[in-house]
C-alpha cells in the first residue's frame, strides 16, 4: 500500500479520535448514567476521606513560568553544558525544519511534517511529557534560544544591556494577554483549523516568533515568559503536576492577575473542542441563528468564536461564584477576602483536571498520528524522499480503539478530579480553620467538581460510546 494512503488513514483516524468522532463506537456494558454516578461517587468519597483524615496543608512554592522545573546545579560540568547546548540546538533546528516544511513543502497536510510535528508531537506530546517529568520546555524553547543567541551577540558587539529595553510589565495586566492568546490558539485549532494548511501554520509560527522576540526585547526574557508567553505559561502550569512536585506537595495559591482566567482557559478550551461538532453544538448553532442570524457565516466562524468565549465565561463565572460562596463561609473567622482572592488560592487544585482533560481528549491522537512522525522526518517536504530509511514505517492504526480510549478517558477524568479534591482540601487547610469549618468551606467547590466530572464524561461519551440494553 502506498505511504500516502497509510498517512491518510492514520490522519483521518487520529482526527476523528481528536474530536471523539470514532466511526467505531464502544457499546457500554452499563448505562452512561451509571458511569457518571459512579465517577461522581468516587469524587465525593475523596472529599469525605480528605475531611476525615488529611491534616497537612500544601507547601507553598513559587516557580516562574519561564524556568524549568528541575534546575541544574549552579556549577555545571562541561559534559552537562554540552548536553544542554546540544539539546537546545537540535530543538532549534527542528523548529527551523518545521518552518521550512510548512512554507516550502507539500500543501497536503498528510505529506507535510509541520502539522504533525506542531499539533501532535509538540502540543500534545510535550503536554503529556511535562505532566510526567516537569517543565523542561525552557530547554527546548526555540524562541528563548533565538533571543539568548541574539542578546549574547549584541553584548559581544558592545551593547551592555543587550537587546532588552528593560520595560516593566504592568502588574495589573498580569497574564491576561496569555489568557486571550490561549483562547486564540484554540480558535486556530478548532474554529479556523490551520492544521489543514501547512502554509498558514508556517505563517502563524513566524508571526508568533515576531511577537515573542519583540516581547522579550521590550520586557526582558524572564518577564515576558512569565506574563505574556502563552506557551511558556501553559507548559509551566502543567509541569506543576509532575510527580516530583506532587510528591513534594509544592502547590501554592496564585497572586498574579489573570492566572485564574488562564487555568479556566486550559479547562474550557479542551471541553470546547469536544463540544464542537457534536449534538450540543448543533443545538447551539440553531439557537444562535435565531437571535443573531445576520452574523452567521457559512464557515461557522462566528458561531465558533461565540461558543469558545461562552464556554470560557461559563467556567470563569461558575468558579468565581462557588469561590465567593466559600469566601462567605470562611470570612467570619479568617477575613479571607472577596471571592476572587479565594479563587486564586484554590485554582492550582484545578490543574490536575486540566491535565486529565488533555489526556482524555488527545490520547488516541498521540498514539495513532504520532507514529507518522518517523515517516515524515524522512520526507519532511513531501518530495518522496527517504532520508533516514523510515519512510516505509507505516503506522499501526489498530493500536487504539474506542474501547481503550473510553476507559483511558474515564480513568483520567475521575483521577484528575480526585486529585483536585485532595489538593483543594490541603490548600484550604492553609487557612488554619477548624476541621468542620474547612469542610464546610469546601462544599461549594466540591459541588463544582462533581458538575465538572459529570459534564466532562457526557461530552466525552456522546460521540464515542453507546449503550444498547440486552434484549
Amino acid at each position: 500500500m502506498k505511504p500516502a494512503l497509510f498517512l491518510a488513514i492514520a490522519w483521518a483516524w487520529a482526527c476523528s479520535a481528536h474530536a471523539h468522532g470514532f466511526e467505531e463506537r464502544y457499546d457500554l456494558p452499563v448505562p452512561l448514567a451509571y458511569v457518571v454516578a459512579g465517577a461522581c461517587a468516587a469524587v465525593f468519597l475523596t472529599f469525605v476521606v480528605a475531611v476525615l483524615f488529611v491534616r497537612q496543608p500544601a507547601v507553598a512554592l513559587v516557580e516562574p513560568a519561564g524556568q524549568p522545573a528541575h534546575r541544574p546545579q549552579e556549577k555545571k560540568s562541561k559534559i552537562l553544558r554540552w548536553a544542554v547546548g546540544l539539546i537546545r540546538s537540535l530543538a532549534w533546528l527542528l523548529f527551523a525544519l518545521t518552518i521550512v516544511s510548512a512554507l516550502g513543502g507539500s500543501a497536503d497536510p498528510l505529506m507535510n511534517l509541520a502539522p504533525t510535528l506542531v499539533w501532535i508531537v509538540w502540543w500534545i506530546g510535550l503536554s503529556f511529557a511535562v505532566v510526567l517529568l516537569g517543565n523542561f520546555w525552557p530547554f527546548l524553547d526555540p524562541w528563548r534560544t533565538t533571543f539568548e543567541a541574539l542578546d549574547f551577540s549584541a553584548r559581544k558587539l558592545g551593547c551592555r544591556r543587550g537587546l532588552s529595553a528593560g520595560w516593566a510589565w504592568p502588574a495589573r495586566l498580569g497574564v491576561w494577554p496569555a489568557v486571550f492568546l490561549l483562547l486564540a490558539w484554540c480558535w486556530l485549532a478548532v474554529v479556523y483549523p490551520i492544521a489543514s494548511s501547512p502554509v498558514r501554520l508556517g505563517y502563524a509560527a513566524l508571526a508568533w516568533s515576531a511577537i515573542s522576540l519583540t516581547g522579550m526585547g521590550c520586557f526582558g526574557r524572564d518577564s515576558w515568559q512569565k506574563h505574556g508567553d502563552v506557551f511558556a505559561i501553559y507548559f509551566a502550569t502543567l509541569g506543576r503536576m509532575a510527580p516530583v512536585r506532587f510528591g513534594n506537595q509544592r502547590f501554592e495559591p496564585v497572586h498574579v492577575a489573570g492566572e485564574t482566567g488562564f487555568v479556566m482557559a486550559m479547562l474550557s478550551t479542551v471541553l470546547f473542542d469536544g463540544l464542537h461538532g457534536g449534538t450540543a453544538w448543533t443545538l447551539f448553532e440553531q439557537a444562535l441563528r435565531k437571535i443573531a442570524s445576520q452574523w452567521m457565516d457559512v464557515n461557522g466562524y462566528f458561531a465558533g468564536t461565540a461558543g469558545l468565549v461562552m464556554v470560557w465565561l461559563v467556567f470563569v463565572v461558575a468558579y468565581l461564584a462557588v469561590c465567593s460562596l466559600s469566601a462567605g463561609l470562611m470570612k467570619p473567622l479568617t477575613g479571607s477576602g472577596p471571592g476572587w482572592q479565594v479563587a486564586g488560592r484554590f485554582v492550582p487544585a484545578l490543574i490536575p483536571i486540566a491535565a486529565a482533560y488533555n489526556l482524555a481528549h488527545n490520547f488516541s491522537s498521540l498514539l495513532i498520528q504520532g507514529q507518522t512522525v518517523f515517516q515524515l522526518l524522512s520526507d519532511p517536504l513531501g518530495r518522496q524522499w527517504d532520508l533516514f530509511g523510515t519512510a516505509r514505517l507505516y503506522p499501526d492504526i489498530t493500536v487504539v480503539d474506542a474501547r481503550l480510549t473510553w476507559y483511558v478517558a474515564v480513568t483520567s477524568i475521575v483521577a484528575g478530579h480526585v486529585v483536585s479534591i485532595w489538593l483543594a482540601h490541603r490548600l484550604a487547610l492553609g487557612l488554619r480553620l477548624s476541621s468542620w469549618r474547612t469542610a464546610l468551606a469546601m462544599v461549594p467547590l466540591t459541588c463544582l467538581m462533581l458538575a465538572y466530572t459529570a459534564v466532562s464524561l457526557v461530552v466525552i461519551a456522546e460521540p464515542m460510546a453507546v449503550y444498547s440494553p440486552a434484549p
